[in-house]
């Protein structure tokens, strides 16, 4: 009777272990979510810099006044800087975009969207300041500018410390 109890009691033990370890070898395959610009270049989520996401759209006047801005914040390499078009466009579409507005910073695919933690925005722009770990810590609505995008950045960076 004891060898049955304990045959019963491994096997209950078994079938209630296996949901767990179903979901750790999940959990170990799954890795950080990561896109595709429409240069080809692919990023991961998380990253050793801090990045911002900046959703915009040609028909959006702010988005076109800040895009300067967005450039020189790309082009000084401190943090990552990235554009989403607001609209679905084809690959060729957003190259197109970028050379009429002269977008300097990469933008990203539309098929890539899917893999982001965050959906399209309620209003345009949007920016989104992501710490090193790919955690939104702050979302920016309304045109951004430099000063202001440092000043944040140096907020949340002392946060972290």
């Amino acid at each position: 009777m004891l060898i049955k109890n304990k045959s019963l009691f491994i096997k209950l033990l078994a079938c209630a272990l296996l949901p767990v370890f179903t979901l750790a070898i999940i959990l170990g395959l799954q890795k950080a979510p990561s896109f595709d610009a429409v240069s080809g270049k692919s990023y991961d989520w998380k990253s050793d810099q801090w990045t911002l996401i900046n959703y915009f759209a040609e028909w959006c006047k702010p988005c076109l006044e800040e895009l300067p801005e967005l450039n020189a914040l790309a082009q000084a390499g401190e943090l990552r800087v990235f554009g989403i078009s607001y609209d679905s466009l084809s690959d060729q579409e957003i190259l197109d975009l970028k050379a009429r507005y002269g977008i300097q910073l990469p933008v990203l695919k539309t098929s890539s969207l899917e893999s982001l933690p965050m959906g399209l925005p309620a209003v345009l722009p949007t920016t989104y300041l992501l710490s090193p770990d790919g955690d939104i810590v702050d979302v920016l609505h309304g045109k951004v500018t430099i000063e202001g995008i440092e000043a944040l950045l140096a907020k949340h960076q002392h946060e972290k410390t």
